[in-house]
């Protein structure tokens, strides 16, 4: 992730990196990915990072003053630290190769919410095109969080962010906008 320069935009970063790793966190145990695990693991780490760095600069900033006004950053940086440590708490379940009970599996199953992994095929309309052009939140009601082209994950994706032949997506929506984006990459569907 981009370094951010000061505390609103670390704080976002924060808040952005907790929601992230839920959703992978829960991809990781539906498609039972030790892939995905690993990189809510990552992120965690990388989030720790963020957190040091914010502090930073409110202890730079306070300097006895506004200290009330501080303990609210601190209690939403906190909070979104709980969000990620549960996140990371089920990824390390599906990294150990803990057996879930398969109501876990069957809940994540019957919500309205789903959770898609795509792999973009070479005739997928998909292909060289950004995010932006895409507008595949308003057009599907599915949003891709993230991005994996080879080795390599891009996590929360912008809309400059282009879509090439062979990047695997994960995109979060209801049920229904899941099953179009599967649809769409694989060139199932060619317009959409």
């Amino acid at each position: 992730m981009p370094e951010a320069e000061n505390v609103k935009e670390l704080l976002e970063e924060v808040k952005n990196m907790s929601e992230l790793m839920l959703n992978l966190a829960y991809s990781s145990v539906f498609f039972e990915s030790k892939e995905i695990a690993k990189e809510v693991v990552i992120l965690y780490n990388d989030m720790e990072d963020v957190e040091e760095r914010l502090y930073l600069h409110l202890f730079a900033a306070s300097r006895g003053r506004q200290a009330k006004r501080l303990i609210s950053i601190i209690d939403i940086v906190e909070s979104s630290k709980f969000v990620a440590n549960a996140a990371r708490k089920m990824a390390e379940l599906v990294l150990a190769g803990e057996a879930l009970h398969p109501v876990i599996k069957e809940a994540l199953m019957n919500t309205d919410e789903g959770i898609a992994k795509a792999d973009i095929s070479p005739a997928s309309v998909f292909v060289g095109k950004s995010l932006g052009q895409l507008k595949l939140r308003t057009r599907t009601g599915a949003n891709v969080i993230a991005v994996k082209r080879g080795s390599k994950w891009i996590i929360s994706p912008r809309k400059e962010n282009l879509l090439e032949a062979g990047d695997v997506i994960i995109a979060a929506g209801s049920r229904e906008s899941c099953k179009y984006i599967r649809k769409i990459a694989k060139a199932d569907i060619k317009k959409f």
